[in-house]
């Protein structure tokens, strides 16, 4: 969206890119779970409640 406090020559010339996001809920949930590594997972004190966090946070996102 246009803005009048951004210049315009940097939308013009700056590199655009995007990035399709995969196709159904699996594969949305598998491209979620491959950012996350154990060591990420068990740094907090409560590994359960974080562990069913995580997951639904990344079940949210896939969804949306």
């Amino acid at each position: 969206m246009p803005a009048s406090y951004f210049p315009i020559s940097i939308l013009q010339n700056g590199i655009k890119l995007t990035t399709e996001p995969p196709r159904g809920l699996k594969a949305n949930l598998k491209r979620s779970f491959l950012d996350i590594n154990d060591e990420y997972l068990d740094t907090c004190t409560k590994r359960e409640i974080f562990h069913k966090l995580t997951f639904g946070l990344c079940y949210f996102h896939a969804i949306i």
